[in-house]
C-alpha cells in the first residue's frame, strides 16, 4: 500500500523535515524541481530525439511555465532555469506583483535574474511544446480568480503537453473538487506521498497520469503520527489467506446470506456466489419461499433456509426437511412467529451478509434488527438493510460483532440525512466520520471507493473500471467480503482487500467484454482468474500447515 496524504498532513510532514530534521527548504525545492524537469526533458527527447539530444535541447516551440508566488512557484521557476541549462527554449509567466513571493520563491526569482532568463506577465500567443502549471501547490483552499483564472484559462487552451507541479491548480487536495477552474494536466508529478485530491474525482481525471517522486521526505516526516491514509492496490492482494493442505470445508468458513425478496433472487445469487468463489466453504441463503427453485437451479452449492412473507401465506404451517423454516401465518400475523428458528440459525455462520435485495417490509426489518442485536459474528451490511438502518442508526451502535456497510452515495446520503452532491464533494470525509460515529466499517462505493475503518483509518482504491456501474455489481462485493472474513480474514483487512480484489476482478473480465458490455455475472468469473495469478494452482502442492 502507499501512502495517502492530505493538506494538512503534507504541510506537516514538510515542515517537520525542515524545522526537526534540518533540511533547507531550498534543498526540497531543487530536488523537486529536477524531479518534474527530468519527466519533461525524457518526454521531449521522445518526441523530437533528433533535436533534443543531451546538452542540445533545441525545440521548434518553448516550453511554457506559468509560477504562482508560493513555494509551488518557486518549483516552476526552478524547473524553468534546469530546462534552460539544458539548451531548451523556455517562457516563464508569473503575476506582477513579484514582491508578494515565498522567501524561497524570492530566492529562485534572484537566481533566475542572474542568469537572465526574462519573465513575462501574461501567457503569450500561440502555441508550446508543454505547458507546465506551477501557479498553487496544495495549500489552496477557494476558487482561482483574477489573472490565475485567466492562466489556467489560457494554459488549457494551449495544444501542448501539460504538466502540473505537485497538483493541478484549482484541484482541492483533500477533495479532489474543482475550485472553479482547474488546469487539465496529462502529468502530474507529485512529491513524496499521493495527495487525496489526485486520487478523487474530479481531481483524478484532471491530473492525468500521477508520478510521486521522492524529494527527501518519507515515513520519517511524521514524527510522532503516523500515516493514516492509504492507497490499495492490485499488489496488496497477497495478504488473502492461503489455502491449508490439511482442510475441508469447515476450515473456510460459513457464510449465512439473508437477502432475496420476492422476485429479486438474483441479488441473493450474486452474493452467495461471489462468496463461493472468494474461497468460502459453506454459503447458506436465507430468502423468501418464492426463490427456492430459482436459487437451487443457479447455486445447487448453497443450502436453503426460506420463509413465507407476511399476506403471502395460507392457514396452514408446514416445514419441509426443515429447509422452510417459518410458519404459514395469515395476514395479520406476527412477524416474530415467522422465523421461529432464527436464534439457532444466528449461530450458525461464521459471517454474515444482510440486505441484497431484502426488501423493506416487516420481515426484512426484524430480520436486520435481529443480525445486529443479537448475531455475535461479522456482518456485512448493504443494500436494503442499509435503507432499513437509515432510519434506526440506534441499531449499528447495538452491534455485538464488527459491522461493515456497503453503501453507494445515495445511501449514503440517506444514512447521514444529506444530499448525493454533498456525499461526493466529501467521499474521503463522509466515509471517515460516519466509521468513527457509529464504530463500523464503512466502505463507501463510488468511482473511487472508499474503506474507512472506526479508527479514522481510510483506504482508497484505484482497482476496477465503470463498466462496474451495473446492477449487481454490489451484491458480488458484499460476497467477496463475507467469503474473506469466512475464511479468518480481520475484517478491518477483509474490507479494503475485497474492494481491490472486486475492481481487479472487473477489469479482468472488462478486458474481454469491454467496459459497456461488462455485467456482474463477469465479476463473478473473474475473481478465480485474479485470486490464481496470486495464488496460482501448481503452488497448492506446496501447501502452509
Amino acid at each position: 500500500m502507499e501512502i495517502l496524504v492530505g493538506s494538512q498532513q503534507m504541510k506537516q510532514c514538510d515542515r517537520n523535515t525542515t524545522v526537526h530534521f534540518g533540511v533547507p527548504s531550498l534543498v526540497l525545492m531543487e530536488r523537486a524541481a529536477l524531479s518534474v524537469a527530468e519527466e519533461i526533458g525524457r518526454h521531449l527527447r521522445e518526441q523530437s530525439p533528433q533535436c533534443c539530444k543531451e546538452g542540445q535541447g533545441s525545440l521548434a516551440r518553448p516550453v511554457l511555465l506559468a509560477c504562482g508566488l508560493g513555494n509551488n512557484g518557486g518549483d516552476g521557476l526552478a524547473i524553468g532555469r534546469m530546462l534552460w541549462q539544458k539548451g531548451y527554449p523556455v517562457t516563464i509567466v508569473m503575476p506582477p506583483y513579484l514582491e508578494k513571493a515565498s522567501p524561497e520563491t524570492k530566492a529562485q526569482l534572484q537566481i533566475i535574474g542572474k542568469y537572465g532568463i526574462p519573465i513575462r506577465h501574461e501567457v503569450p500567443e500561440g502555441e508550446f511544446e508543454a505547458v507546465v502549471d506551477a501557479l498553487f501547490g496544495i495549500g489552496l483552499t477557494r476558487g482561482l480568480e483574477g489573472v490565475y483564472r485567466d492562466y489556467i484559462t489560457a494554459m488549457n487552451g494551449k495544444k501542448g503537453w501539460k504538466v502540473a507541479v505537485d497538483i493541478p491548480s484549482g484541484i482541492h487536495a483533500d477533495t479532489g473538487q474543482v475550485m472553479g477552474v482547474a488546469f487539465q494536466a496529462d502529468l502530474t508529478v507529485t512529491f513524496a506521498f499521493a495527495k487525496c485530491g489526485l486520487m478523487l474525482y474530479p481531481g483524478a481525471a484532471y491530473a492525468g497520469e500521477v508520478l510521486v517522486k521522492d524529494i527527501g521526505i518519507d515515513r520519517h516526516s511524521f514524527l510522532e503520527g503516523a500515516p493514516d491514509k492509504f492507497l490499495v492496490q492490485e499488489e496488496d492482494l497477497a495478504q488473502i489467506p492461503k489455502r491449508r493442505g490439511d482442510s475441508n470445508k469447515g476450515t473456510y468458513g460459513k457464510v449465512l446470506v439473508v437477502a432475496g425478496h420476492k422476485n429479486m433472487a438474483g441479488a441473493a445469487f450474486l452474493s452467495a456466489k461471489a462468496s463461493y468463489r472468494t474461497g468460502a466453504g459453506l454459503v447458506k441463503i436465507l430468502t423468501e419461499e418464492s426463490n427456492r427453485v430459482i436459487l437451487q437451479q443457479l447455486l445447487p452449492e448453497a443450502i436453503l433456509a426460506t420463509y413465507e412473507a407476511l399476506g403471502d401465506a395460507g392457514e396452514e404451517g408446514y416445514d419441509v426437511n426443515s429447509s422452510l423454516i417459518s410458519s404459514r401465518l395469515p395476514n395479520d400475523g406476527d412477524v416474530e412467529n415467522i422465523f421461529p428458528n432464527l436464534p439457532e440459525m444466528l449461530k450458525w455462520p461464521s459471517v454474515m451478509v444482510v440486505g441484497p435485495g431484502l426488501g423493506t417490509g416487516e420481515e426484512a426489518k426484524f430480520l436486520v434488527e435481529s443480525a445486529l442485536k443479537k448475531a455475535k459474528v461479522p456482518i456485512i451490511l448493504d443494500a436494503d438493510g442499509l435503507n432499513i438502518v437509515a432510519e434506526h442508526l440506534e441499531w449499528l451502535k447495538e452491534a455485538k460483532a464488527p459491522v461493515i456497510i456497503t453503501p453507494h452515495v445515495g445511501e449514503m446520503a440517506r444514512l447521514t440525512h444529506t444530499s448525493i452532491p454533498d456525499v461526493k464533494s466529501r467521499l474521503l470525509q463522509a466515509a471517515q466520520s460516519f466509521a468513527a460515529e457509529y464504530q463500523v466499517i464503512c466502505v463507501l462505493k463510488d468511482s473511487r471507493t472508499v474503506t474507512a475503518l472506526p479508527s479514522q483509518e481510510a483506504y482508497l482504491n484505484r482497482t476496477g473500471n465503470n463498466g462496474m456501474s451495473t446492477a449487481g455489481s454490489g451484491d458480488v462485493l458484499t460476497g467477496i467480503l463475507a467469503g474473506l472474513a469466512a475464511q479468518g480474514m480481520d475484517p478491518l483487512e477483509a474490507a479494503p482487500t475485497g474492494v481491490c480484489l472486486h475492481g481487479a476482478a472487473a477489469s479482468q473480465q472488462a478486458r474481454q467484454t469491454g467496459a459497456y458490455a461488462l455485467m456482474a455475472q463477469d465479476i463473478l468469473e473473474g475473481i478465480p482468474k485474479i485470486l490464481n495469478k496470486y495464488f496460482p494452482f501448481p503452488a497448492l502442492e506446496r501447501q502452509q500447515l
